[in-house]
């Protein structure tokens, strides 16, 4: 329970971060936000809400959203995934696992952003900078929690 716990507290980190920095961002796809979700499930697991002081990448154009939003959406798969394991452990989606249910709740959200994605006149370069940053962005939480677990 301990490593969901600090796979959580991470989440939380992340996608407070993002969320804020997506509501700052120029009009277009909208993500389905998680971040207060997780925050429940932390409190279900009586573990504290962390302070975030880290700030995601700035986002300042409509490719750069969609590339935000592509590791958004696109963490949905694992998240289908984890939440049977988080069920393993009698997580549910009312206590515990709420933000893990609500990403792999919509079967159909993936393909119609992928649609999204396909159809826009977006630059691609810029919609790839986006999500490398993000990624980049969750790998320095995650890592760091990582390396201080070690």
């Amino acid at each position: 329970m301990a490593t969901y716990g600090t796979f959580t507290h991470n989440t939380y980190r992340f996608r407070r971060a993002v969320e804020a920095s997506f509501a700052l961002a120029p009009a277009g796809w909208e993500i389905d936000p998680i971040a207060d979700l997780t925050a429940q499930d932390l409190a279900d697991l009586t573990l504290d809400v962390p302070p975030v002081y880290e700030l995601a990448p700035a986002i300042t154009t409509t490719a750069q959203r969609l590339g935000v939003a592509y590791v958004l959406e696109g963490s949905s798969m694992g998240a289908r995934m984890l939440v049977r394991e988080a069920q393993k452990l009698g997580l549910r989606d009312d206590f515990g696992a709420r933000h893990l249910a609500r990403q792999a709740g919509d079967h159909d959200r993936w393909r119609r952003f992928m649609t999204e994605l396909e159809t826009t006149t977006a630059s691609h370069d810029e919609v790839i900078a986006g999500a490398e940053a993000t990624f980049r962005f969750a790998l320095s939480i995650y890592a760091k929690a990582a390396h201080e677990r070690a």
